[in-house]
């Protein structure tokens, strides 16, 4: 019984595939998502050439344009994310209210990728 339902979720996964191919798109079918776990909008963007492309990414990170500044594009796939300071969490203050005080990080806040 486990194997039949196993074999239809298999063939409408199938089918939603070779219906979006048949139509030109590229997209996944429903319910299919990246293989880092993360949604699509906080993947990272293509790298920010223009000064509006540069804007949107930081809003996009919670950032200031000022403070806003992407990875090098050396082809390494950092794409739009900030380059942030390369600092231990422990050497933030210990005594300031974060919303996860274990990670001393608050919510919404970019995590160095490095």
């Amino acid at each position: 019984e486990l194997m039949a339902v196993v074999g239809v979720r298999g063939a409408r996964w199938l089918r939603a595939v070779t219906l979006l191919r048949a139509a030109g798109g590229r997209a996944a079918p429903l319910g299919a998502r990246a293989a880092s776990g993360l949604p699509k909008h906080l993947m990272p963007g293509p790298y920010p050439k223009t000064p509006e492309e540069r804007a949107a990414a930081a809003k996009k990170y919670n950032m200031r344009v000022e403070d806003y500044e992407p990875y090098p594009d050396d082809g390494m796939g950092y794409g739009d994310y900030p380059k942030l300071p390369d600092r231990s969490h422990h050497e933030r203050d210990p005594w300031y209210q974060w919303d996860y005080p274990s990670l001393r990080q608050n919510w919404g806040e970019p995590r160095p990728c490095r």
